[in-house]
């Protein structure tokens, strides 16, 4: 019998002002926690897409010119055996890892595969990515409905969530062609439905070409030109420029001299365009940002808030040395990625109540009589 399931609201204050992390990506604007699919024609060459891409994370380097986020990784290769597995690895790289762990055989869904997936996660503890291939090796049936599609991808998902890891599952296209990539994907539309974020291989013109299509919730839909060279993929288009996000370090240098500000989300965006001229910054944002980088600015010693005072609406923000680890430098680059500064748990959702009286204790809020705070309940450290 399924668990009942308490209903909890949230009003749409409380999840606009509750500070919550920017998406993370284990593979830049391709890959975040959560479940994908990764579809292709088939012999397209999915399963070296992906051997190559646990390789860039398991040493932390590039895949089709975007960056990773280096740790563990787990392949499930339940279509293959040592022997292929070793031909391949020669072809792909002369220097293995041991972030990169193969497994050839698992329990299905429902059977077990939810187990073997948490053991993953307890084994490796910097665990990101395990890759399923292929999605049917681990299903007990063929059934072809929309429910049993729906509720066999989503069940991944949940434990994909719930581990804060991505999974992606490596399965086919079909034989007919569409203009919408996503239509190609074998089975029914419960696939693609319950997935986070979906890759569609298709061949070009000529078969040493491709195109990889992604879309999903939480990245950009493109399609990235791709050829085989070799073993390997190879990105065709123009390498996507490395962006740094120095937001953190431009508010503290700004509050360093201003120590405290108070003024439209548009002033302090003019304000702060005007003194770091190469960010890319949106008055409509202005807010979000600050709770998007809500442990580095606090670590650094800023206090922020919204206030409304005779129907105008405010920022305020407020620099307290005492509380800067920086010690008062100054930490904006002029050029590349500077070290990130020490900052208080990594929870995905910052969480402490607002309070006037909060002395010592991090807020999301100036101390103000003024202030619109909002409270929310404990997060788990991740």
């Amino acid at each position: 019998m399924t668990k009942r399931i308490e209903i909890e609201f949230k009003s749409s204050v409380e999840i606009m002002n509750t500070p919550m992390k920017k998406r993370r990506f284990i593979v830049d604007e391709m890959i975040y926690p959560g479940l994908h699919v990764l579809s292709g024609d088939p012999k397209i060459g999915k399963s070296w897409m992906m051997m190559d891409m646990c390789l860039a994370i398991a040493k932390g380097e590039k895949f089709l010119g975007r960056k990773t986020e280096q740790g563990h990784v787990v392949y499930m290769a339940l279509e293959d055996t040592f022997e292929n597995l070793q031909t391949r690895m020669y072809e792909l790289t002369d220097e293995p890892t041991e972030n990169l762990q193969y497994v050839l055989l698992v329990n299905t869904l429902g059977n077990g595969l939810e187990d073997d997936l948490r053991k993953c996660k307890e084994t490796f503890a910097d665990l990101k990515l395990i890759v399923i291939d292929t999605l049917q090796k681990v299903r007990d049936t063929v059934d072809m409905k929309y429910g049993s599609d729906y509720k066999d991808v989503s069940t991944l998902k949940s434990i994909a969530d719930e581990l804060g890891i991505a999974i992606i599952l490596v399965h086919h296209n079909r034989k007919q062609q569409d203009s919408n990539p996503n239509n190609m994907i074998l089975g029914t539309n419960g696939i693609p439905g319950a997935a986070d974020g979906l890759l569609v291989l298709t061949h070009k013109t000529d078969s040493k070409s491709a195109i990889l299509n992604i879309s999903g919730r939480g990245a950009p839909s493109l399609d990235i030109n791709v050829t085989r060279d070799g073993a390997k993929w190879k990105l065709l288009d123009k390498p996507p420029e490395d962006k740094p996000d120095n937001f953190t370090f431009a508010i503290h240098d700004f509050m360093l001299e201003r120590k405290e500000f108070r003024g439209s989300a548009s002033e302090l965006c003019d304000l702060l365009r005007a003194k770091f001229p190469s960010e890319e910054l949106n008055s409509n944002w202005m807010y979000r940002l600050l709770l998007q980088h809500d442990d580095e600015v606090h670590s650094l010693g800023i206090s922020y808030g919204k206030t409304k005072s005779n129907g105008t609406r405010s920022i305020r923000v407020r620099y307290e040395a005492d509380r800067d680890s920086s010690g008062g430098e100054l930490l904006y680059p002029e050029s590349g990625v500077p070290a990130v500064p020490e900052t208080s748990a990594n929870a995905e959702i910052s969480s402490q109540t607002v309070s006037a009286s909060a002395g010592d204790v991090k807020t999301n809020a100036v101390p103000d009589d003024e202030t619109q705070g909002c409270s929310a309940p404990e997060s788990e450290e991740a």
